[in-house]
């Protein structure tokens, strides 16, 4: 249990000196949760120009031998797709935003918000901006949750967060914002 513990240690220690001054094009996770099939995650990410910014990845949508738009010449037999909503570019202006997605988990059904995004270039780089269209809905027999509507290239994905799910990550990131009070 003790070798455990030491090679934690020196783990986290070595991930957090490299986490100072990451370089750009990188992310630079805090926590992911995995919910029915799709991985959520938020991380930092460091944009060419040096600023840094705090996302929230919707994880990656499958769309498998179907048309996915309403013109027929767009056709795919199959295409990842990834949406990360824009936390803010300070770790005060990420919790503010992910108060805002938890208290709208809370609202009415139907409810609809619009929140800035970017679409991931694959590589786990981030392109240009978009938006994604967040509605409050409900399956059958199960709870409440963000439905997350957006547009990547022409297509059109969906993913749905889980309010669980979402405490988890918000659970992490502030955990990782107490170890580092500067963020990475």
């Amino acid at each position: 249990m003790k070798r455990i513990l030491i090679t934690l240690a020196l783990a986290f220690t070595t991930v957090f000196a490299f986490a100072q001054n990451f370089p750009a094009g990188m992310r630079m996770e805090f926590i992911e949760v995995g919910q029915d099939d799709n991985e959520f995650s938020i991380f930092s990410y460091k944009d060419d120009d040096g600023t840094i910014g705090y996302y929230l990845s919707l994880g990656t949508q499958y769309e498998l031998l179907g048309i996915l738009t309403d013109d027929d010449s767009n056709f795919s037999l199959s295409h990842i797709d990834e949406t990360c909503i824009i936390l803010g570019s300070t770790p005060e202006e990420a919790n503010k935003t992910l108060d805002i997605l938890l208290a709208l988990e809370d609202g009415e059904l139907g409810t609809m918000a619009e929140f800035p995004c970017r679409i991931s270039t694959g590589a786990e780089r981030l392109g240009g901006s978009s938006t994604a269209i967040c509605y409050v809905t409900k399956r059958p027999l199960q709870s409440k949750r963000l439905l997350f509507h957006f547009t990547s290239g022409g297509h059109s994905a969906e993913t749905d967060l889980t309010k669980s799910s979402l405490k988890s990550l918000i659970s992490g990131f502030r955990l990782g914002l107490k170890l580092h009070p500067n963020g990475y």
